[in-house]
């Protein structure tokens, strides 16, 4: 029984937006990823650039994921909001990573 238990919780936390390495966000228009910065470290084979930040992307335009967006134009607000060039982001939903795929 206990068995059982824990494999339907392991099931119900084993998403797949749990084991997605990268958020992605609707910044108006704007489809980004947002990578953390163990992608980006230096003894990390192919990363680009090998600065150790965190980075985002644009999503439609660069797909591969080559050339970071300037993270000036990002900011949060007090209650952990991002924004992009003043245009507020929202987390994709399942159904946006599923037509990425």
């Amino acid at each position: 029984m206990k068995a059982l238990l824990l494999a339907a919780c392991l099931t119900i936390i084993a998403t797949s937006a749990s084991a997605r390495p990268w958020a992605a966000f609707h910044c108006g228009k704007l489809q980004v990823a947002l990578l953390p910065s163990k992608y980006f470290a230096p003894d990390r084979e192919g990363c680009s650039p090998c600065d150790g930040k965190t980075h985002y992307f644009d999503l439609k335009n660069d797909p591969d994921r080559k050339r970071p967006l300037s993270d000036r134009f990002f900011r949060t607000n007090n209650d952990g909001d991002l924004f992009y060039r003043g245009d507020k982001c929202r987390e994709f939903t399942e159904k946006d990573y599923d037509a990425l795929e």
